[in-house]
This record gives C-alpha cells, structure tokens and sequence, in this order.
C-alpha cells in the first residue's frame, strides 16, 4: 500500500482540515476579540455540550456506517438509512433533554447565559443532520473533494454571516453567535444533500432490515462506550473549568484551545482517511500491506506534529499578544501545556483509526477506558487549585496515556515496531525527492 497512490485525497483532505484552522483564526479576530470574555466563555461551554453530543454520535452511528459500506457497497443503502435514522433519534432525544433542563445545568455550570442558549440545541443539531450524514456518505467513496465544499459552505458561511453581523452591529452576545452557526449548518447541510443526494433517494427510511439494525448496533456495543470515553475526554475540560471557575476563566481556557484545535484537524483528517482504507486491507487478509501503511502514517504524523509544536510552543507568548491584541495574554501558558501533547498525538491518530477499522472495538475501549480514567481523576484534582492550567495539565497527561495504550493495543493485532516506522525515513526521502525532480510515474521508493 503506498502513500503516493492517495496523493490527490491526501492534498484535497489537507485542504479541506485547513478550513478548520481559517475558521478559528477568523473566530479569533471576529468573535473572541469582540466579545466580552464571559460572554465568549458562555458560547464554547455551549459549543463543548453541542461537540460532545455531535462526536459522540457520528462516532456511535456514522462511523460503523462508514466501515459496512466500505465493506459492502452493494448495502449502502440500508446501511446509510439505518443510521441516519438512529443518529437523527439520538440528536433529538439528548439534545431536547438538554434543552428542557437548562435552568439546572446553567446553575450547575456557573452559566446563566446557557438558560437562554440551551432551548436551541436541538434546534441545531437537527439543522446539521445532512451535513454530517453526508460528510460520512462521501468518504465511503473517497469523495474528498466533495467534503471539502461541504465544509467550505460551513465555514465560510459563518465567517461571511459574522463579518456582516459585525458591521451591522448585530452581534454582542453569545446568543447572537449561536444564531450564525446555525445558519451555516443550513447552508451547509443543503449543500451536502446536493453532492449525496443519489444516496439521500435511495434510502429506504422505512424499511430498513431488522438485522441491518442489529449489525449496526452490536459493533456499536463497544464503540459506543469508547466514543463516549474519547468524546468526554476531549471536550468536557470546558466543564471542569467552568463549573469550578465559571465562564470568565472558560473564556480564557478557550482561547488557548481555539488555537490548539488545529490538532483536531489532524485527527478528523486521520480519520477519513485511515478508518476505510485500513477496513479493506484488513477485510482482505492484507497485513503486510497494512503494516507498512501504518508505519508510514506514524512517520508522517511525527514529522509533521513534532516541528509544528515545538515551534508553537517557542512562540506561544508573543504569538497570542498579537493575536488577541493583549486580552488573553493569560492563556498562552496553557497553551504551551496543551502543544506538548503533539509529541504523542501521533500515536493516538493513527492507533485510534486502525483499532476502528479492523473492528478491534473492545481493545479500544479498554485503553481509552484507561486513559479517561486518569483524565476524569486528575480534572478534579488539578483544576480545583490551578484553574485552567490544571486543565491543560490534565490534557497533556491523558493525552499521552491515550497514545501509549492505544498503540499497544494496535501493535498486539499487527506487526508494527519503531524500527519499522523509523526505516520509513528514507522511503519518505527518496518519495520527495523524485517530487522534486518530477519523477511521479516511476516512483520505486515504496512510499
């Protein structure tokens, strides 16, 4: 399996995570520069509980749809209308126990801001159901290019929206915000269901086959646990900080996590492309292959994470005095915190995918229990008495837990070792060099 077979996905699924990153720089100048910080503390607590419920579902639902229709394409259909059934049910009945329950979870949260806020999730998770259903539909079928503009209809949509609302003095709470980003999820979503609709008109919605169901809900067993585990361990930190510290210190908290986001551009990008490509080498009894597709995806990923954050990790003082024009200045040490875990994040990427994608549901769960565990334990021990900082801390030690046990785990199931990802080096080499010198139809170097 080589690398440079999926050049093309690969640039077109850079292109399509870079839009993340552009749309936190213009959340930084347009949003969090502007609003008051409690009122910015408000929304990304907001913004954690929507991100929870989205993860947690499309990790549940969509992504077993993902590995089956990989699997068996001659199934998409039921396989798609099963799903979207059982991840539109989901949306509605936690995201209306959320809205019904608001003024006590704004209580428990420090937040009063989130009784007004709350009533609208539903409301916004429904608004995003063919946007995301879509996103997986495409990358069954490797349609990257398709999935970078339906994430640039989302995106620049609400880049544009918040630019006017900005002008025309429309935005100055949290609230107002929210509205924009349900507009662009809208958008977003009518844009979606023109690129799938030929998958979007053969679903039978109504007469989807019991064991379709069945198949889909038994692999769920354990990856429903893990998904929680993953999901509450990436977002929940916001929780921790504003049921201790409330929506001032979360403002601050999330500003130094707006711009560590880009590293779940990395992760969402390892998984369009890992999770379908290591299904079918591995439904194919193709281990060697997978082997080597793995080493190469854990060099990649060190060469690349490794450089970016210690340079984010040099620069982070400066950097976030410019960016925020000195109003969270206090956030660039917890930054720092948050970038070390770069330097293991590669681990987790790739190990994560692969266990998803081999079906390997239950050793999964089990290391990402492990690491949740020590999560959950340090939150309520550091953040109590080092507010956010506790909370980056509490990042980069579970973080780097994760990557350990789920590289384990991976390396039980399939012949992996350092020594083998480190001789992937010169293969990279001689791949960049034949680039280089424009030698793209006799590539001998493997890679």
């Amino acid at each position: 399996m080589k690398i440079s077979e999926h050049l093309d996905k690969g640039v077109w699924t850079i292109a399509d995570k870079s839009l993340l990153l552009f749309y936190g720089f213009a959340v930084i100048f347009l949003v969090i520069n502007k609003l008051p910080t409690s009122e910015y503390g408000d929304f990304y607590v907001f913004q954690s509980m929507f991100l929870i419920l989205s993860v947690l579902s499309d990790a549940i639902f969509l992504q077993p749809m993902v590995k089956f229709a990989s699997e068996h394409e001659a199934e998409m259909g039921e396989v798609l209308a099963a799903s979207f059934n059982l991840y539109t049910i989901f949306l509605i009945l936690f995201g209306g126990a959320l809205a019904l329950l608001n003024a006590p979870i704004a209580a428990l949260l420090n937040s009063k801001q989130l009784v007004t806020m709350l009533p609208f999730m539903p409301i916004f998770l429904v608004l995003g159901i063919f946007r995301n259903v879509g996103i997986r539909y495409l990358q069954v079928s490797y349609r990257i290019r398709a999935i970078f503009w339906v994430d640039l209809s989302f995106f620049g949509s609400i880049i544009v929206i918040t630019v006017l609302a900005n002008v025309f003095g429309l935005m100055h709470t949290a609230t107002d915000f929210l509205k924009i980003n349900m507009l662009g999820a809208t958008i977003s979503s009518m844009v979606a269901f023109i690129f799938c609709r030929d998958g979007y008109l053969r679903m039978p919605l109504f007469s989807v086959p019991r064991w379709e169901y069945g198949r889909l809900l038994s692999f769920a067993k354990y990856q429903a646990g893990t998904s929680t585990l993953l999901t509450l361990q990436q977002w929940s930190d916001a929780l921790f900080v504003t049921m201790f510290w409330g929506p001032v210190e979360a403002g601050i908290f999330g500003a130094a996590k707006t711009i560590f986001r880009f590293l779940d551009a990395a992760r969402e990008g390892a998984t369009l492309l890992i999770v379908p490509v290591s299904s079918r080498l591995y439904t194919s009894q193709n281990m060697k292959g997978l082997s080597a597709l793995i080493e190469k995806l854990l060099f990649m990923a060190f060469a690349a994470l490794i450089p970016v954050s210690l340079v984010l990790v040099v620069i982070a003082n400066p950097l976030f005095h410019i960016m925020y024009n000195g109003k969270y200045d206090a956030a660039a040490p917890i930054f720092q915190i948050l970038m070390l875990s770069g330097f293991t994040m590669p681990l987790s990427l790739v190990a994560t995918n692969v266990l998803i994608g081999i079906g390997k549901a239950r050793s999964l769960f089990l290391a990402v229990l492990s690491a949740t565990i020590l999560f959950f334990v340090l939150n309520f021990l550091l953040v109590p008495s080092m507010h956010s900082m506790g909370a980056a801390l509490t990042v980069l030690i579970s973080t780097t837990a994760l990557g350990l046990f789920t590289f384990f785990a991976m390396r039980s199931e399939l012949e992996i070792s350092a020594r083998g990802i480190l001789s992937r080096a010169m293969e990279a080499k001689g791949f960049v060099v034949n680039r280089i010198k424009g030698r793209t139809g006799d590539d001998t170097t493997g890679f």
